[in-house]
């Protein structure tokens, strides 16, 4: 859910630096509708998502689950943010005292939820990345393991056998002399 919360910040953000291009507008916009909070909680969002990931790559070292779908990891991914982001908004505005009236019928909500489907895509793209990335590091440290101790076990029997064969004379069936 982290990846889910960074996405949705930054599309937050993304949506309203796209809808009022200019700073000193979008300032403004933000102040009247209730986003006061919004650099705060996308620094918030932002480490939640990196301690997500982190945890994904980390879990995904000690367990061999099988993976979901990159389209599945999306369409959840999707369906959070947005519907997240269209509450947010709605929320943010009845809060603030500001009209819906400019959310229903000006350009950010389809800005906002466009931008939420794009960040969904890049989201899945960085879950399948950090998966992809934990089961090579996991496959090269199988690859690089020492061998099992049954076949370590088994090639020290073999090197004694060698050894104690090679002390006996030849044609011998007794076991080698004393030293």
């Amino acid at each position: 859910m982290g990846v889910a919360g960074a996405g949705l910040m930054l599309g937050h953000r993304l949506a309203y630096a796209l809808d009022a291009p200019h700073a000193h507008e979008r300032d403004e916009i933000l102040r009247a509708t209730g986003h006061a909070y919004l650099p705060y909680a996308t620094r918030v969002a932002l480490l939640a998502g990196a301690i997500g990931l982190v945890a994904l790559f980390l879990a995904r070292l000690t367990r061999r689950e099988p993976g979901t779908a990159f389209g599945r990891d999306w369409a959840r991914l999707a369906a959070v943010q947005t519907t997240a982001f269209v509450v947010m908004e709605v929320v943010e505005r009845l809060l603030s005292g500001a009209t819906l009236a400019d959310l229903a019928h000006g350009p950010l909500l389809p800005i906002g939820v466009g931008a939420q489907l794009v960040l969904a895509l890049i989201g899945a793209t960085i879950l399948r990345s950090t998966v992809r990335a934990a089961d090579a590091v996991a496959q090269l440290d199988r690859s690089s393991a020492p061998p099992a101790p049954a076949a370590r076990t088994v090639a020290l029997a073999r090197v004694a056998l060698l050894r104690h064969s090679a002390m006996l004379p030849a044609g011998s069936r007794a076991p080698p002399p004393s030293p």
